[in-house]
């Protein structure tokens, strides 16, 4: 079967969404929906947490793309993200998530399969170790920062753009990291600026095990790839060592993130993503 062009991962994409949603409100309730509450999300009514419909495009292509041969662990490190984030999206809904534990062991697993993606543990296990921390971490930030409309979805397009070279004709191919990318803008009129739907940690970490993998490949070049993921590291970086510093466990979730600096600094909620887009964007061209 010819692949098809990465830009028909969104349409994919939608198509999925749409379809779930319906049976969601029409038929069964399968997906887990957030409800208002106190915390990092302000929202009047439950909203479906829908992250979970983007894996079948972030797998297809993977296995699709004839140029890259990690196309087996890369949709384990994904289709695994997506699972750990949908438990502990059905637990949420409950009550309390996952054991945090549980959880990190999940995504531990995850981080190593993005690695063994990109770098045989055998042959280099010094930067194994490297990308396996790396992708833990960023599947971690990712998910961070999926608490205001479109950020998280944004940030990871605009990664995973600027790790295929940054060139849009990369849609017209059959490239798996586009095909990641337009999942992920495929999911935006949906989050923002408006939400109807939101990622979930399903969605989050499964955008974010793609992404990791996709900023692997930068680095085995050298460390300037990190540009690449600069700001949910920089979010990530900032938000662990204040809750340290306060004693706060650092995976309980609060409003110190550089997207609520930026609310209190008077900047509207729906500029957020475009503004947190541009700036990864421009730190990205540092790669």
């Amino acid at each position: 079967m010819t692949p098809w062009p990465a830009w028909t991962a969104a349409a994919l994409a939608s198509a999925l969404l749409a379809a779930g949603v319906l049976v969601n409100r029409r038929v069964v309730g399968w997906l887990p929906d957030d409800v208002p509450g106190l915390g990092r999300k302000q929202h009047g009514r439950p909203i479906a947490l829908a992250g979970v419909l983007l894996t079948p495009p972030l797998a297809l292509w993977m296995l699709w793309d004839p140029f890259w041969p990690g196309d087996r662990l890369g949709v384990g490190a994904v289709a695994l993200a997506a699972l750990v984030g949908w438990l502990d999206d059905r637990r949420k809904e409950h009550g309390s998530g996952l054991d945090w534990r549980h959880k990190a062991l999940g995504l531990l697993a995850v981080a190593a399969l993005a690695a063994t993606s990109v770098c045989n543990p055998t042959h280099a296990p010094g930067q194994w170790f490297a990308f396996a921390g790396f992708a833990f971490v960023f599947v971690n930030a990712l998910n961070f920062l999926d608490n205001q409309n479109g950020v998280a979805a944004a940030l990871a397009a605009v990664t995973l753009i600027a790790a295929g070279g940054g060139r849009l004709d990369g849609f017209l191919r059959n490239d798996w990291s586009a095909a990641a990318a337009a999942t992920a803008l495929a999911f935006l009129p949906w989050n923002w600026p408006r939400a109807r739907l939101f990622l979930g940690d399903a969605g989050a970490y499964a955008l974010g095990a793609a992404a990791a993998i996709a900023v692997c490949w930068w680095l085995r070049a050298g460390p300037s790839g990190l540009w690449l993921a600069a700001v949910p590291l920089a979010d990530f970086t900032q938000v662990v060592l204040v809750r340290l510093w306060l004693g706060l466990p650092p995976w309980v979730g609060d409003r110190r993130h550089l997207t609520h600096l930026a609310l209190r600094c008077g900047a509207p909620p729906w500029a957020l993503a475009p503004l947190f887009a541009a700036a990864a964007w421009a730190l990205a061209r540092l790669a």
